[in-house]
């Protein structure tokens, strides 16, 4: 722990004498080359005062609606929208409020509306595209399992094939056919 009394000072100066340099907890003689840092009080060098510089936010992101807009309306939205990051006075935001529903209101109904259509009709695709491929894998299944049962049928009639009287052995064979033209030639 570094405990520094009111009086204590460590300064580092950085001096030169011709050719090479120095440091030294001591002014150098002559100019100073420069002073390094300095811990503890300095009364000789008065701190001055901090000065207050306001941090700007960040200007948030444009609305979609914006897109739909004229240029005009348009450009108002926008410097709306960054006119806190610029540092723009509030006075010159509120006639950009003003100008921006005496001029674009109607627009900016139109311009929501308009976007609303367009992610309502993009929710619709997707989930149109959803259903289409959950059912083509429905589809896929149902053929798989009338895959497996016409082999489960096959293998059982095939097994006690010789038992089996002509018109059976027909059927097997109609079966044997079916079986080869969808599931083996998907």
């Amino acid at each position: 722990m570094l405990i520094v009394s009111a009086g204590a000072q460590a300064q580092s100066y950085r001096c030169s004498n011709g050719s090479s340099i120095y440091y030294s907890d001591r002014p150098c003689n002559g100019a100073p080359a420069g002073k390094l840092g300095a811990f503890g009080d300095n009364p000789r060098q008065p701190l001055p005062p901090a000065a207050y510089s306001p941090q700007l936010p960040r200007p948030g992101k444009a609305q979609g609606h914006v897109k739909y807009l004229s240029p005009a309306c348009a450009d108002i939205s926008e410097a709306i929208r960054t006119a806190p990051a610029r540092g723009v006075r509030s006075d010159v935001v509120s006639g950009l409020h003003e100008e921006y529903r005496e001029k674009c209101a109607l627009e900016d109904q139109d311009a929501r509306r308009q976007q609303r259509q367009d992610e309502q009709k993009q929710q619709s695709e997707k989930v149109a595209q959803r259903d289409s491929v959950a059912n083509e894998r429905a589809q896929a299944q149902q053929r798989a399992d009338q895959c497996a049962g016409m082999r489960d049928v096959i293998a059982l009639k095939r097994s006690r094939e010789r038992q089996l009287n002509e018109t059976e052995v027909a059927a097997l064979r109609s079966l044997e056919g079916t079986y080869n033209a969808r599931c083996l030639n998907r």
